[in-house]
């Protein structure tokens, strides 16, 4: 599958009249069926509209007191801005350009950036402006086969993330093709390994917690407490499958929805919740991970150098930007990666 998507820098804020858009025209309304909800609490956007040639405006809104989707340190959760920018692709794929209801996305890659938002957009329900650009469209026959989407999100005119992804549209006989014997033999565990403690990966909720301990291995306390080797650690990646939001609907694999939270939740782990603001995000997608065996989830901190993960010895110091370079594996092939960068969440 493809490299990780190059990672959007930050953008100054933007005034209003810098975007062209014009706030009289009205948007098109965002059925759950669109973005891939089974139930209206999980669907972010509310509205669409065309502005140019593959340039389009979505109202979101993120909400205040959702379950999941929680705020930290004043901040909108990481995940959910990664789920905006999911939602958005999938929106527009079904409603600009046809792309049939039933049909399959392989999400190939995402990336973003966030700014800290401050409490004037924490506070209740926040209404965002997402102007989003379609580029490398595909398409087989009259029907979509590929696109990237590269979003701006923006809150009272100012930038708080920018971010994108791309992915493949198939159709479900080319998914049967695709996923062959896995989907006759699809069978959830009746029984998933116990969760860590919630606080470690900083979620409050059991069912939210997407990482068990490692049966076997180096325990993220013996890792870490190697005054030669920068925090590290390693869990098993497990899931409630009754959660109402990563869950909603059935799949024949763990969901990517699932395999970025187990990034998240990883980089809390060898950090400490809350101690970092996630700004930077990216994500490369590099097979399906299934229900029938474990897929193990490692991470590793250390000071970020460009693109890449720097020093990995010696302690961490919260003043500077970390990175936490996560990768899962199943089976031993790889099957996600992905890089977190953050800095002090008190700086």
């Amino acid at each position: 599958m493809q490299a990780i998507a190059v990672c959007h820098g930050s953008e100054q804020s933007s005034r209003p009249d810098e975007t062209g858009i014009s706030p009289e025209i009205s948007l098109h309304p965002v059925p759950k069926e669109l973005v891939h909800r089974s139930k209206s609490l999980d669907v972010l956007p509310v509205g669409w509209r065309l502005l140019t040639n593959d340039r389009y405006l979505i109202s979101v809104e993120w909400p205040g007191d959702h379950p999941f989707y929680t705020t930290v340190n004043g901040n909108p959760a990481a995940n959910l801005v990664a789920e905006t920018v999911r939602q958005c692709g999938l929106l527009l794929a079904h409603a600009a350009y046809q792309a049939p209801l039933g049909h399959h996305f392989v999400m190939w890659d995402l990336a973003y950036t966030r700014e800290r938002v401050g409490p004037a957009v924490t506070a209740g329900s926040r209404r965002i402006e997402v102007e989003a650009v379609c580029s490398d469209l595909r398409f087989r026959g009259p029907r979509l086969a590929a696109m990237t989407c590269e979003m701006t999100l923006r809150a009272d005119g100012r930038t708080v993330a920018r971010g994108g992804g791309r992915f493949d549209i198939v159709s479900p006989a080319v998914y049967r093709r695709l996923r062959g014997p896995q989907l006759a033999s699809v069978v959830r565990p009746a029984v998933q390994p116990d969760p860590v403690t919630p606080a470690l990966v900083g979620r409050t909720r059991p069912i939210d917690v997407v990482l068990a301990p490692a049966a076997s291995g180096p325990t993220v306390t013996a890792l870490a407490a190697t005054a030669a080797t920068a925090p590290c650690g390693r869990w098993q990646l497990r899931a409630d499958f009754g959660h109402p939001t990563i869950f909603d609907h059935d799949n024949d694999h763990f969901p990517g929805m699932a395999l970025v939270e187990a990034a998240f939740q990883a980089a809390n782990a060898v950090v400490a919740p809350g101690r970092y603001h996630w700004s930077s995000t990216e994500v490369a997608f590099l097979g399906y991970v299934e229900f029938g065996s474990p897929c193990w989830i490692e991470a590793r901190t250390g000071s970020r150098t460009g693109s890449r993960i720097g020093s990995r010895s010696g302690p961490m110091d919260a003043t500077r930007p970390t990175a936490v370079e996560i990768t899962g594996h199943q089976d031993g092939r790889p099957v996600f990666t992905a890089l977190l960068e953050g800095t002090s969440a008190h700086g």
